[in-house]
């Protein structure tokens, strides 16, 4: 495995990938040790496997006016407009970024959106969101994701979701600790080349620490675009992290956490994602993610049909 390891303030970021199938089955060593720590949620994994007429129909369900009337996965959530902090920096609108894009799904007779990442992995397919955006008391279905999403336009096409990874303890309860899911994700019609050649990834940071400087990006129900902002991550609770930035409304479930984003690449590592306490947050203006520890890791193995090992 390719373990990369840098300072940010003061603390190293380790960013692991996989990079073959013999050398996961021991694990990175920093995603053993997290899961060591007092009260970690067990995480196996459910694999909800999407059928090649699923994957069809998903394909030709999204067009330019569905997508546009699409409402947020997370709607109905009622949000407070009091209290941010003097010093919460806002949300700005920008063109986007090809690593980093909108989530569209139906449940039951709704059309719906969040925020997606693509994750650098051995398979180069698997992309990673918020667990409520994909599945409730049931999955979503007609899932795609359209990376660099803005206004309507799809400038790398759509790719369906072909299968569901979200964790045991997240389809028995909505466990708010295991608020994560790893999709994988199958090429546009004509395009033969996995979406990680096509986009890059990020790298998936497990057990970083939790005050990072951060960018943040996200789909809101307010527009029709792409949102970021550049924060800082802090500690909520063992299993929960938290940021402060204004404009941060429904549909940016999902949206990663970067550190060392380059905007320029879409590069960088993805620390966590909105979701976890209260799906994300009921102020606008403060955000929450499941810290990344062994359970993220090992649904992140299991989503590649990668062998996992706990030693």
């Amino acid at each position: 495995m390719d373990i990369r390891g840098w300072s940010v303030r003061g603390r190293a970021v380790t960013s692991v990938l996989v990079l073959a199938t013999a050398m996961a089955a021991a694990g990175p060593a920093s995603a053993s040790a997290a899961g060591a720590s007092p009260g970690s949620p067990a995480a196996g994994a459910v694999v909800h496997r999407v059928s090649p007429a699923g994957v069809s129909a998903a394909r030709g369900f999204w067009t330019r006016s569905r997508m546009a009337a699409a409402t947020p996965a997370d709607g109905g959530v009622v949000h407070m407009t009091g209290g941010a902090p003097a010093n919460a920096p806002s949300a700005t609108r920008f063109d986007g970024v090809h690593t980093v894009g909108a989530l569209f799904d139906t449940t039951g007779t709704q059309d719906h959106f969040c925020t997606a990442s693509v994750v650098n992995s051995v398979t180069a397919d698997i992309i990673l969101t918020a667990a409520h955006c994909v599945y409730g008391s049931s999955y979503a279905t007609n899932i795609a994701f359209i990376p660099d999403y803005n206004r309507g336009h799809a400038p790398y096409g759509e790719w369906p979701v072909s299968s569901i990874t979200v964790a045991p303890g997240w389809m028995k309860s909505n466990n708010q600790n295991l608020d994560f899911a790893f999709l994988t994700v199958t090429p546009p019609s004509g395009t033969a080349a996995p979406i990680q050649s096509v986009t890059g990834g990020l790298w998936l940071g497990i057990d970083t620490g939790y005050d990072h400087p951060v960018e943040v990006i996200g789909y809101n129900n307010t527009g029709d675009g792409p949102i970021k902002c550049a924060t800082n991550s802090f500690k909520y609770s063992v299993h929960q992290m938290k940021f402060f930035c204004r404009g941060f409304w429904d549909g940016t479930s999902g949206g990663p956490w970067i550190v060392n984003y380059d905007q320029r690449t879409g590069s960088g590592t993805v620390i966590g994602d909105i979701g976890g306490f209260e799906q994300g947050g009921d102020y606008p203006w403060a955000s929450y993610s499941v810290y990344y520890t062994w359970p993220t890791w090992q649904l992140f193995l299991q989503a590649q049909g990668l062998p996992t090992s706990h030693a």
